[in-house]
């Protein structure tokens, strides 16, 4: 299901902030929301298939590939170009702590980013 996101932030503003800002949580959210909106109005469609996928369109907003950085991560953006060279992502840690589902704390352990 395609959603406009001009739609969105003209009718419920604070929410296309959270679209924008925090996708990996509204999303999910959206496509159950999705679903049952389909299925009160089509009762037979969980037989064809059982999940609906939401999907943001026409963000106002178009970055350059070339300045994507940091601040983009995990946020929902535009963007146009074309990708022709691509390099390894370098980690920019230097300490790492694991966490055990159990409570226990593993490390430091260090990375030398040399």
């Amino acid at each position: 299901m395609e959603i406009t996101f001009i739609h969105i932030s003209g009718r419920y503003p604070t929410l296309a902030i959270w679209v924008a800002e925090e996708p990996s949580l509204v999303l999910p959210i959206l496509n159950e929301v999705a679903l049952e909106v389909t299925l009160e109005l089509f009762a037979e469609y969980y037989q064809i298939h059982s999940t609906i996928y939401a999907r943001i369109k026409d963000l106002p907003v178009e970055d350059k590939l070339r300045d994507l950085r940091m601040i983009h991560m995990n946020s929902l953006i535009k963007i146009r170009g074309v990708v022709t060279k691509r390099t390894g992502v370098f980690p920019e840690y230097s300490r790492i702590f694991y966490r055990c589902s159990c409570g226990d704390i593993k490390g430091p352990i260090f990375h030398n980013n040399a």
